[in-house]
């Protein structure tokens, strides 16, 4: 009989929350999900498609009242269940209902447990440690919950990665056609090649990052139903709160891992543009320029534009000439140096004297 009412459980659970159905709708594939759930996992997708199956869905999800009827009467026939037991929590010994909690033992007693095991043990009331140890649970369940926002944080950050990927790739394809369109007669096999590459880094690194914020959203679901069993937990009744407390002591003990994006999960812009015409000179033997410093315009402050072939660096606009105040304005190169002699050419001719001062110090800096 459990295992039957564990089984319906089961079905009855939002294949992506992984909890009972809120408020469920249908898609045409005949899959349901909590409507909540569905919006957010469309909200980052052009095409709106079922989560399990991949089908397009071409209408707006209906609502399913049949499901939610039947889930609310599951977590209702639950609740009930839930609560007859907690008014029949006995001595698994004796038989007899538990009427002190054994200090020393940490564990709930009959008087009979009393008279017979427990003689020369203190005791206090079972209000009484109950009330101690959901106190004791109060920290360690903040600090999950606390854990949880962090996640909840992270995971929206790392959302924005994949946009940010499909941007720079379509930005960098288009630099990348440009560049090819003054050798196109001689460059055809060669321009394919490069944005082969391109669209192979680009594809790997986003299915990297989704994986990264599958890692995250699954921690965030096995963290939110921990914290939820523990809530339930601390909701029962003191018997049954005792009796299971140290079920639930293990629960908040949770070593939430530290979700980091791993280093260069952007494209590496300079890798494509960097001497793209002396590499392909290389080939060609024609003339082609060559350029010792190339910038990475991952790395550049929002008040610089990078040359499209990433050998140049300018002000957007004219907010650093006018305003009085010290802005910083940084780049950095794709590639340092250890040895050699380097030179730049530096064009400050628009710059007040504090702003050369500054760029002549970062470039001796860089020497």
């Amino acid at each position: 009989m459990a295992s039957s009412h564990t089984d319906m459980e089961e079905n009855l659970r939002c294949s992506i929350c992984f909890e009972i159905f809120k408020d469920p709708v249908v898609l045409s594939c005949s899959h349901s999900f909590c409507k909540m759930c569905l919006e957010s996992s469309w909200c980052q997708k052009q095409v709106k498609e079922c989560p399990l199956c991949r089908h397009v869905a071409k209408r707006s999800p209906l609502k399913n009242l049949a499901l939610k009827g039947v889930c609310e009467s599951f977590m209702e026939e639950k609740r009930r269940r839930i609560s007859a037991q907690s008014q029949d929590v006995l001595c698994g010994v004796h038989g007899s209902k538990y009427e002190l909690f054994c200090t020393d033992d940490q564990k709930l007693v009959c008087l009979i447990c009393v008279s017979q095991e427990h003689k020369e043990h203190n005791f206090c009331s079972i209000n009484k440690a109950a009330e101690e140890h959901r106190n004791k649970l109060q920290k360690p369940l903040h600090e999950l919950e606390s854990k949880l926002q962090t996640l909840i944080s992270e995971k929206s950050r790392f959302a924005t990665i994949p946009r940010k990927l499909q941007i720079q790739g379509q930005q960098t394809e288009m630099q990348i056609k440009e560049e090819f369109k003054k050798l196109y007669q001689f460059l055809r096999e060669e321009e394919v090649a490069r944005i082969s590459a391109l669209r192979d880094e680009q594809k790997s690194k986003r299915e990297k990052i989704m994986e990264k914020i599958a890692e995250v959203e699954g921690l965030h679901t096995s963290l939110s139903e921990r914290i939820k069993n523990i809530k339930d937990d601390l909701e029962h009744d003191e018997s049954l709160f005792l009796q299971n407390f140290r079920d639930t002591e293990e629960r908040v003990k949770f070593a939430l891992p530290d979700p980091k994006l791993d280093s260069g999960s952007l494209i590496d812009v300079a890798k494509h543009m960097g001497n793209l015409r002396y590499r392909v000179w290389e080939k060609m033997k024609h003339l082609c320029p060559y350029y010792p410093v190339i910038l990475d315009p991952n790395t550049k402050t929002s008040n610089l534009e990078v040359s499209p072939d990433l050998t140049s660096v300018a002000c957007s606009g004219t907010s650093l000439l006018n305003s009085p105040e010290k802005r910083s304005c940084y780049i950095l190169g794709s590639e340092g140096f250890s040895s050699g002699v380097h030179t730049w050419q530096v064009d400050l001719e628009a710059f007040s004297y504090i702003t050369l001062h500054s760029y002549t110090m970062a470039f001796d800096y860089l020497r």
